[in-house]
């Protein structure tokens, strides 16, 4: 996939009624975010690659995002809350294996 598919791909899922739409009003679906995980594990960037603006704003910005939505999605949808931190630690993990640490 290139980094122009990629990009619309990752932008359907913060668009109004994708999947982080969904998850910003309290409402996580399990099954939705393999969506999301499996485009991430997809993702991989050679150590001496730069990648697009957009490609960085929607990937870094996405842990920040998961984290603060957590009360949101314990009040809304209180018997998902296990599985949404879960999903959040394992979108964090994905993240550092796609992009690395310092």
């Amino acid at each position: 996939m290139n980094i122009e598919e990629l990009i619309q791909k990752l932008e359907s899922h913060w668009d109004t009624d994708g999947f982080l739409d969904t998850v910003r009003r309290g409402n996580f679906d399990a099954d939705a975010s393999l969506s999301l995980l499996d485009l991430l594990r997809g993702i991989t960037i050679g150590e001496d690659e730069l990648i697009s603006k957009r490609l960085l704003s929607l990937l870094w910005y996405l842990p920040s995002f998961l984290e603060w939505q957590k009360q949101r999605v314990a009040e809304i949808s209180p018997a998902q809350t296990s599985a949404y931190e879960r999903f959040v630690t394992e979108v964090h993990n994905t993240l550092e294996d796609v992009l690395g640490v310092p």
